[in-house]
């Protein structure tokens, strides 16, 4: 992954700002595109299979609605049947009589007129009364059957607990004389004796052939290849195929796409049978547990979604080589102006100074132009001025020269005042020339900025060997400082001008013309610190507080505070405390440790 950025970064560092800003403006416009026109495409699709989902299941609606009312029907006609007073009677004298043969056939005539009246109903196939009285005309084998006592009232039991005592049932293969064997879907019912209703009088059945189910299948026209299966919690009772490759109702993804349940509500989702993809629409039945299910390739509903996800990609591509079109167009027009920027910036380069270009617009490249053409003038006229201060550094750097050839002159001469004094036997004037010589050794210090606590206490020393001699020994110095200090390395001249100052302005001027000065210097754990207190005249608060001033008198003060500042940082510096006639002390702060700053 590091390495694949890293291989990124390198390729965006060598490409041009323009292409940089084409690729942008192409990103900016493709990627919104593509995902708004898959966006527009998902949602448009979801909508048409919603809503072609719904028409189709108020297709199934109707078509439950049709099969529910020819099984009213049917039912109605059970109702006549079962209440029919002659049919009741003959039942009934049936079981309480012993019957001729002439009543048995006269009997028999009238039952079969009541039953083959009620089968002129187009959706009945066939009637069937079961009868357990066993007179001859239960025989007959078509219409009139025998049953066993106790297998009418299992029937019976089972029956009582339906609603309206009835039950619908669906029998993959009943045999009937002289046609053959048949799929039917039969209403089953026992018939009550309405003077005793615990009085069992038979088993009505009326059977309806499958065929005239599908029919009702068939009429849905879904205008698509469906596959319609009517079934109730156990099996299938009716199917049919439109258009399509039936899939066997054997099948194991079938099965498992139908479900085990009866549904309670319609419904609609998606399943996946063979391999291929189906709408799997739902419709229960009223007061049946049935439902009709429907299979529809998918791949046939999308069809209406792919003439508008072709329009989409379309759009999408117009909008794409749109855009395309205009980020080119606008890349160019911004980089044609930072190219003839770049191009001017290099005549820069080649040392073709003072050159501008034209400021155009008001946005962020003319602001780059005004800059450039500000910054090529100003180089211009600095490499004035540079060219003037080089020939100025030069100067100084000969006047610095000689300064050290006179320095060099300088010791030499006072080493020979000081070999001839010792030749005159002047010890003093001798002393004098040494510390004098050592005074400016230490000041000039081969040209460096900084040197050692040691070194600038022997400076100290020396300047103030050479004043006692003014004072007549009534000048005292002491110093007192940590001895892990003494190697520290600071700024050169911060002690002397802060001693001179202390015997100029204070002992030289107290009523005595003597005192006492005493340097104190502190190694703390952040800072190095120097206390240098005299016993001289001291000073007024106003003057204390103008010596670091700009302008004051006190410039030695002054310039040693600013290069302490200069030098350690902020906290670094020069503060005074003095009274007028008990003398003065200077703290110096010399930070080591920016951060840590000593409130000393």
């Amino acid at each position: 992954m590091k390495k694949l950025l890293g291989r990124f970064l390198l390729i965006d560092s060598r490409m041009k700002l323009r292409n940089k800003m084409l690729i942008s403006f192409v990103l900016m416009v493709f990627i919104p595109s593509v995902c708004i026109g898959f966006i527009s495409y998902q949602k448009s699709s979801a909508i048409i299979s919603e809503q072609t989902s719904h028409a189709y299941l108020e297709a199934l609606r109707q078509t439950t609605i049709n099969i529910s009312y020819r099984l009213d029907e049917i039912e109605n006609i059970s109702e006549m049947v079962y209440a029919n007073e002659t049919l009741q009677k003959l039942l009934r004298k049936s079981q309480q009589e012993k019957l001729s043969v002439g009543e048995v056939i006269d009997d028999y005539n009238t039952i079969i007129e009541i039953l083959e009246n009620s089968e002129k109903n187009r959706t009945i196939f066939r009637i069937r009364l079961m009868v357990a009285s066993n007179p001859m005309y239960a025989m007959e084998g078509i219409n009139i059957l025998n049953i066993e006592s106790h297998l009418l009232e299992d029937w019976n039991t089972r029956l009582s607990s339906k609603k309206r005592s009835m039950e619908w049932i669906y029998s993959p293969g009943t045999t009937y004389p002289g046609i053959g064997v048949k799929e039917t879907v039969s209403l089953y019912r026992t018939i009550k004796d309405l003077k005793n209703v615990r009085n069992l009088l038979g088993l009505l059945a009326i059977d309806v052939d499958q065929e005239t189910i599908s029919a009702v299948l068939r009429d849905m026209n879904l205008n698509l290849p469906y596959q319609a299966v009517l079934m109730n919690r156990q099996e299938m009772i009716a199917s049919y195929s439109q258009g399509m490759d039936s899939i066997p109702m054997d099948s194991d993804e079938l099965q498992a796409a139908l479900g085990d349940e009866i549904g309670e509500r319609q419904a609609y989702t998606s399943v996946r049978i063979h391999g291929e993809r189906y709408l799997h629409l739902v419709q229960p039945m009223e007061d049946l547990d049935w439902q009709l299910v429907v299979l529809i390739p998918s791949l046939r509903i999308t069809d209406q979604s792919s003439l508008l996800g072709l329009y989409i990609l379309l759009l999408s591509v117009s909008l794409i080589a749109l855009g395309i079109g205009l980020a080119y167009l606008l890349s160019n027009r911004i980089t044609s102006r930072l190219s003839h920027l770049i191009h001017k910036m290099k005549d820069l380069e080649r040392g073709q100074f003072g050159k501008v270009v034209d400021v155009s617009g008001q946005d962020e490249i003319a602001v780059l132009q005004q800059s450039f053409n500000n910054m090529s003038i100003q180089i211009q006229s600095l490499i004035g001025e540079v060219y003037a201060m080089t020939r100025k550094q030069q100067q100084e750097e000969l006047k610095v020269l000689e300064g050290r050839i006179n320095s060099h002159f300088l010791y030499n001469t006072l080493d020979t005042v000081k070999w001839m004094s010792l030749s005159s036997n002047a010890p003093e004037i001798a002393r004098i020339v040494t510390n004098l010589s050592k005074f400016y050794r230490i000041s000039l210090n081969k040209g460096h900025a900084r040197l050692s606590v040691e070194k600038e206490l022997e400076h100290v020393q020396a300047y103030v060997a050479i004043q006692e001699t003014r004072f007549s020994g009534k000048l005292r110095y002491e110093t007192k400082v940590d001895s892990a200090m003494l190697h520290k390395e600071i700024i050169k001249l911060i002690l002397q001008p802060i001693v001179e100052n202390a015997i100029l302005h204070g002992i030289n001027k107290s009523a005595s013309r003597q005192g006492r000065i005493r340097v104190r210097g502190l190694l703390r754990k952040h800072a190095i610190v120097f206390y240098i207190t005299d016993t001289g005249a001291g000073m007024s608060t106003e003057q204390m507080s103008s010596l670091l001033q700009e302008g004051s008198a006190g410039y030695g003060v002054r310039n040693v505070h600013e290069r302490l500042k200069l030098y350690f940082g902020e906290g670094s510096g020069v503060r005074i405390r003095s009274r007028e006639g008990q003398g003065t002390s200077v703290r110096l702060l010399l930070v080591l440790d920016t951060e840590k700053v000593l409130d000393l």
